[in-house]
Order: C-alpha cells, then structure tokens, then sequence
C-alpha cells in the first residue's frame, strides 16, 4: 500500500491531475454545452471517494482534489494541452497522461495501482453520465454517447482493465 508521503510533489500533482484528464478525455470525445454537468458529475464523484473508498491512496487524493490549494498546483499539468488544436492529437496526450499517472502508482503498489486504475475509469464513467447526449431539450437522449463509450472503452483497454461483465 501506497500514500500521498511515498510520491515526490510532481508525482503527486500527476496523480491528482490524471481523474481531470480522463474526465476531459470523455468530453472532447462527443463535446456540446453541458460539458460543466460532466464535470461537476466527476467533482461530486471524487467528493465520495473522500469517504467512500477503502484504499487510503484513493481516499487522500480525492480529498486533495477538493482543496483550492491542490487545484491551482496542478493546473500546469492540465494547461499543457491547450495549445493543442487537434483533438485526436488532444485525446492522445490525456490518455498517455493518465496510463503514465497509473504506471506510477502501480510502480509504488500493485495493489494501488490497481485500484487507482479502476478509480480512474469509474471518474471518466461518472464524467460521461453526467448529461444526457442527443435529443431535443434533454428529450430522447441517451446518457452515454457512442462515442463517449468508444472512449470509455479505449481508456479501459489502455489502463488494462476487462470490462465484460
């Protein structure tokens, strides 16, 4: 098991900063105006993990994420892709960034890594329920857009996690 105390400063503001890019991943992958739903949706989910999870490791970054303190220091690690127009080349980079952030934990504790990967995909889960796609006015939409669930499924392979239930 792994904690906050075990990773440099920079390896810390990577790991807070990964939940953000997986979540940005699903909303450049079908983006329209409720995109702020999306994330609040990932924000209210990180906010549980405070409480709600078993792994000490998920438990303090969560709680880290939801300092103003800890945001403005990982705001370096997520204005790195705004110079970049391309959104494939976007999609690219945030996916590379969270299975980098995933490889660290899992150098530190298999165990961890793990269940920070599994976490991981859960947030960008949250992110893509978090509005209705489609429709008219909320009417007729579906909650998960197929090409938010193209990129839930290239995020999961990516961390190594099977999905078939």
């Amino acid at each position: 098991m792994s904690k906050k105390n075990d990773y440099t400063t920079e390896e810390w503001n990577s790991i807070l900063a990964a939940p953000y890019h997986a979540a940005m991943l699903i909303v450049v992958s079908d983006f329209n105006i409720s995109f702020y739903n999306e994330i609040g949706a990932m924000m209210q989910s990180v906010m549980a993990s405070v409480e709600g999870s078993k792994s000490e490791l998920i438990r303090e970054a969560a709680a880290d994420l939801t300092k103003k303190e800890n945001q403005d220091a990982i705001k370096p690690e997520l204005d790195h892709l705004k110079d970049e127009k391309d959104p494939a080349s976007q999609k690219s980079a945030m996916l590379a960034y969270v299975v980098n952030a995933a490889d660290l934990v899992s150098s530190k504790s298999s165990e961890d890594g793990q269940v920070y990967r599994e976490w991981l995909l859960y947030l960008a889960q949250k992110t893509a329920e978090g509005s209705k796609e489609g429709g008219f006015l909320g009417i007729g939409g579906v909650r998960v857009s197929g090409q938010e669930q193209a990129s839930l499924d290239e995020l999961a392979e990516k961390l190594g996690i099977n999905t078939d239930a």
